[in-house]
């Protein structure tokens, strides 16, 4: 039988300026700006030339990180509230043209 594995290798986001918010995910979460991709360890993002799709908090970018306390230092960054969960610990960003990205850790449970 075929080796049926995969795992998520990129997705596509609508943008109005592609360029611009690779270059904002490039500064702020020290991903690689290469045109219209940012690249990093376990992540890659394109932006296409469209209209934003304006559905936030429901569809959203999330990167997790492995700890609460890597997850307070973001939080910092970003000025941002964590929400403690049973799950998850977290914080909701947006990004320049509306998107949700929430950064978030394994939580208690």
């Amino acid at each position: 039988m075929a080796d049926m594995s995969f795992q998520l290798e990129h997705i596509n986001i609508p943008a109005k300026d592609p360029e611009g918010l690779v270059r904002w995910y490039a500064d702020k979460f020290g991903l690689r700006a290469d045109r219209h991709l940012a690249r990093g360890p376990g992540a890659l993002i394109a932006f296409v030339k469209g209209e934003p799709l304006n559905r936030a908090p429901e569809i959203h970018v999330g990167f997790r990180v492995p700890s609460l306390t890597a997850l307070a230092e973001w939080a910092v960054r970003f000025e941002a509230k964590i929400k403690e969960g049973e799950e998850f610990n977290s914080f909701q960003v947006f990004d320049p043209e509306g998107n949700c990205v929430e950064v978030y850790c394994k939580g208690k449970g």
